[in-house]
């Protein structure tokens, strides 16, 4: 059995269709599954209540 992280650098929103498109790829391997999926959204500045930016 393998287990293979993979990083991509793709706009907001893409999780889903590139799971997809990368589950269809590897089942040519053999049995293939997606454990999981997290999207890493860039951060906006916040204003806190005393005035500093967190």
């Amino acid at each position: 059995m393998l287990t293979i992280i993979i990083q991509v650098d793709a706009p907001p929103g893409q999780a889903i269709g590139i799971k997809e498109d990368l589950a269809q790829h590897l089942e040519r391997f053999g049995d293939a599954k997606v454990v999981s999926v997290t999207e890493d959204l860039p951060e906006q500045l916040q204003l806190g209540t005393s005035g500093t930016i967190h």
